[in-house]
């Protein structure tokens, strides 16, 4: 790749304070596909293939996982996008792997809120990001993510870091939030907005995976799997344009006459079950 779309001076910032913003990261055509993405999930979704959440007689979607696994390959596309696997590349190294992807959709009259967590406690032998990436505006008061910064040391547990100074994160539909693992931090639920929709990344390392024995290395390999396929996906929608150097070009190894769905099957048929997060109640 010929320039960064993940920067020195980023990088600096998300080591420094545990996360870093980066304004309209997501092409435009790929966002509204993005879109698409979810009114069709929401039409077809059913209760026993998705989580719902009941408040005061109605039943609100709020989460997705898997998303790379769907009849629209949308988010496997936004998986092959070059700014999303260069953040990836910097912060983690190059033996990077996204160890899940999901949805989490905040609905105005849900009242649910998210609680001062962080995502996965490790022994910090590697480094580890989650990306948010957002679908809609998300405004301070209004579902904006809540932020401890420099809270991802590991000094403090969760609940005594939910305690301290926080930041509200202004977003908006296209930007992108990358943050630590370890970073604390929740947000309300919605006050006018009609929804929020993020799709959320985790990347780490197979080295620091290994290192701390976080996960198994054959289910590692196995999910190691999508990343050129993901690649390959992108580069045949969107021919021409400038994407992620992995070995080689991708696009000829996977054919744009092949069944996506069937290479993607038995990368899904015994999923990473990810460290639970850590909460404080």
């Amino acid at each position: 790749m010929d320039t960064k779309f993940f920067t020195p001076g980023l990088l600096e910032q998300f080591l420094e304070n545990g996360y870093v913003k980066m304004p309209a990261a997501v092409p435009t055509n790929l966002l509204k596909k993005l879109r698409i993405y979810f009114e069709e999930i929401e039409e077809e979704a059913t209760e026993s293939e998705f989580f719902y959440w009941e408040n005061k007689g109605k039943k609100y979607l709020t989460n997705i996982d898997q998303l790379c696994h769907k009849k629209n390959l949308a988010c496997l596309e936004l998986l092959g996008a070059p700014f999303l696997l260069d953040v990836a590349e910097t912060i983690c190294g190059k033996d990077f792997f996204p160890v899940q992807e999901f949805a989490v959709i905040k609905n105005y009259g849900d009242d649910l809120p998210v609680l001062w967590h962080q995502d996965m406690l490790h022994e910090r032998k590697g480094r580890c990001c989650t990306v948010g990436i957002y679908l809609d505006d998300a405004n301070p008061g209004d579902g904006a993510l809540k932020i401890v910064p420099k809270s991802h040391t590991g000094e403090k547990d969760i609940c005594s870091s939910s305690k301290e100074p926080f930041l509200e994160i202004p977003m908006q539909a296209g930007d992108i939030l990358i943050h630590d693992m370890m970073l604390a931090h929740s947000s309300d639920p919605l006050s006018k907005n009609d929804k929020r929709r993020v799709i959320y990344v985790e990347f780490l390392s197979e080295k620091h995976v290994m290192a701390e024995q976080i996960y198994e290395q054959d289910k590692v390999a196995v999910r190691k799997q999508i990343v050129p396929l993901a690649i390959a996906y992108y580069q045949h929608q969107n021919p021409g344009s400038r994407h992620f150097m992995f070995t080689k070009e991708l696009s000829d190894q996977f054919p744009a006459t092949v069944n996506w769905q069937e290479l993607l099957a038995p990368i899904y048929l015994n999923p990473i079950r990810a460290r639970p997060s850590t909460y404080c109640f």
